[in-house]
């Protein structure tokens, strides 16, 4: 009996909680729904920028193709001056990573306001890509696009960066 007693007193000193609330000892009212919902908000907004994370430095593996062809016994062997295809690939995936920092933009300005200097930077630094690839267009808008060329425009590690590797550079430094 005694127990019952104290099993029923234990909830009598603080407020009434709704069913989507808890209480710790001191009296501290948490919701949990808010809470769960904020959680989930968080997880999205990582997944999101793990995703565009990986967009951006798939473009490094795409430019481990430079200059290559697939080889009959499915190895790479090289094929110089054909790189317009890799270059409208790579072209692609940053419009992709583009749209999608847009709307992580989006998102950043409520619960996520401190990474959205980051984000801003990010997508300034893909769409300065896409305009060079613009600007370049009379070097890297055909299918014979040279070797040196196609370095220049996407593989960070390269010398000369005028074609916009330096952009690019710039987008997975973030």
């Amino acid at each position: 009996m005694t127990l019952f007693m104290v099993f029923m007193s234990c909830n009598n000193g603080g407020p009434e909680l709704k069913s989507e609330e808890v209480a710790k000892s001191d009296g501290t009212v948490f919701d949990v729904a808010k809470i769960s919902k904020k959680i989930k908000e968080a997880v999205e907004f990582s997944k999101d920028v793990k995703e565009i994370a990986i967009l951006v430095k798939s473009v490094d593996e795409l430019a481990k193709a430079i200059g290559k062809k697939i080889h009959n016994d499915g190895s790479l062997t090289t094929e110089d001056g054909k790189n317009g295809s890799l270059l409208a690939g790579v072209h692609s995936v940053i419009s992709a990573v583009k749209t999608k920092l847009g709307s992580l933009e989006q998102k950043a300005i409520g619960e996520f306001a401190g990474m959205k200097v980051q984000v801003v930077a990010i997508k300034t630094a893909s769409i300065d890509l896409l305009n060079k690839f613009k600007d370049k267009n009379a070097e890297l808008g055909k299918n014979e696009v040279s070797n040196d060329d196609a370095k220049a425009a996407i593989l960070v590690s390269n010398a000369i960066k005028d074609k916009g590797a330096s952009e690019l550079k710039h987008s997975t430094q973030q």
